[in-house]
């Protein structure tokens, strides 16, 4: 999806990634991820919330969700996280991350809330039922505190991703929050949907999501209800592009995460944004057959539209070589990934990917590089197994 663009904006990203593997650096299997560019645009997005006056929480998952990156991520001027579960806040705290949102999509187990509030501490916590608010409350009045929650608000015409069903109804909003007031260790400070963006059909824009429509009556409610709404939190493909669109919605928190690689769906088509695509995907041919080579998996995502790879044994000759990628079924484990076969092939090349990522749901390794555009790029951070 991102090996055109990947080529044009950060052909150094590519060279690098080759040279490190055939010396036997890394191994394939591998992600590959341009430090000194995703700092560059960890500072963009940073620099365009405030010129807006947007607050920001980084997302990991994408990339790995360690506290290694968090840390870097924090330093260039996106200071809080969001964790979409606990296992990744858990990962991200363990480096003295801080948490800003925590159950963006999964909420913890019942028994863990007095670990999230006294371990974690995260700046606001996503709820998606009032049973889940009672749990917390209950959790917070035994450790005397009281905990700020946002409210993840759906109607049943909102675009929802299959596997993250949930939230209040808008049309049974008004009860529920008189129920929600009566807990005594929660305020409720706010509102979330997801997603609120999406590519457009024409693959050239963004365009909002109906949620966009509901984060809006949905902050009518809770303010007839005397809530002050300090938080709406409007996640999906936040980045330099979209920040001044949802400022100028009212939105006041978003959650980017693609787009500290550069690999929003826009940045596929549009080589003019502002953020730098600093991620590819490492393997090495094994083996082949009469019409595909194969190539060592375990990173590859179903979602990620893969169509073409470049092959080859250093980087001049790899950007230069490029072939199609053979689609992996989601009903097997990827231990092979698949491409058409080239006559100039040959086991060991090299092949380099670059489409969306989930690491955190993969078998792959993430190396952390420094130097792309150098004769001698460093590996600075090994992160096996990017769980």
């Amino acid at each position: 999806m991102f090996i055109d663009m990947t080529l044009r904006r950060n052909e150094g990203l590519i060279k690098a990634g080759t040279k490190l593997h055939q010396e036997g650096t890394i191994a394939a299997n591998t992600y590959v991820i341009d430090l000194d560019s995703l700092e560059y645009n960890v500072k963009s997005l940073s620099e365009t919330a405030s010129e807006h006056s947007l607050s920001l929480y980084y997302m990991t998952k994408q990339i790995g969700r360690s506290g290694f990156i968090g840390d870097i991520i924090a330093r260039n001027g996106i200071e809080k996280a969001v964790a979409v579960d606990i296992d990744e806040a858990i990962q991200l705290k363990s480096n003295n991350c801080q948490i800003g949102n925590f159950g963006h999509i999964v909420q913890p187990s019942r028994s863990q809330w007095k670990y999230v509030l006294t371990d974690l501490k995260p700046e606001v916590i996503t709820l998606f039922s009032y049973e889940r608010a009672e749990q917390l409350s209950r959790a917070a009045e035994s450790l005397g505190i009281i905990q700020d929650v946002i409210l993840r608000v759906i109607r049943t015409t909102d675009s929802i991703y299959p596997g993250q069903f949930g939230g209040f109804l808008l049309h049974e909003l008004d009860p529920d929050l008189d129920k929600l007031k009566s807990l005594k260790g929660i305020t409720v400070v706010g509102i979330t949907s997801f997603p609120v963006l999406q590519m457009n059909d024409t693959n050239d824009d963004f365009t909002f999501t109906s949620n966009l429509e509901t984060l809006k009556l949905a902050r009518g409610i809770l303010e007839n209800n005397n809530i002050t709404v300090k938080h709406i939190n409007a996640p999906s493909a936040t980045s330099c592009y979209t920040i001044p669109m949802l400022k100028e919605h009212g939105v006041t928190h978003g959650e980017p995460g693609h787009a500290i690689t550069g690999t929003t769906p826009l940045h596929a088509y549009n080589p003019y944004l502002k953020e730098v695509p600093s991620i590819i995907y490492v393997s090495e041919i094994s083996h082949m057959d009469d019409q595909s080579a194969y190539t060592i998996a375990g990173g590859f995502y179903n979602r990620s539209n893969m169509e073409y790879a470049l092959f080859g044994q250093n980087g001049s000759q790899l950007t230069n070589q490029l072939t199609q990628v053979g689609c992996n079924s989601p009903t097997n484990i990827d231990y092979y990934g698949s491409l058409k076969k080239q006559a100039q092939m040959k086991v060991g090349d090299t092949a380099i990917y670059a489409f969306r990522t989930q690491i955190f749901v993969t078998r792959a390794h993430i190396a952390y590089v420094r130097g792309v555009n150098t004769n001698n790029p460093k590996l600075v951070y090994l992160q096996r197994r990017g769980m």
